[in-house]
């Protein structure tokens, strides 16, 4: 799908543009304290999803 032809489902508008939201985890003080040095293998693991915002209504869409 190109960019040109993505409208709002909600309102129809084209007026949208792409944002970038980041889940996961960081890195908890309390696993650092516990576990030292190695406490810090696996942290931080984040998803990123991306959404159209349409600037008109403020809805939330998946890209």
């Amino acid at each position: 799908m190109s960019e040109k032809n993505v409208t709002c489902p909600k309102c129809g508008s084209s007026n949208l543009e792409i944002v970038s939201d980041v889940k996961g985890k960081g890195v908890s003080g309390l696993k650092v304290c516990l576990c030292g040095i190695f406490g810090l293998c696996g942290a931080g693991k984040t998803k990123t999803e991306h959404y159209w915002v349409c600037k008109n209504c403020g809805n939330k869409f998946k890209v």
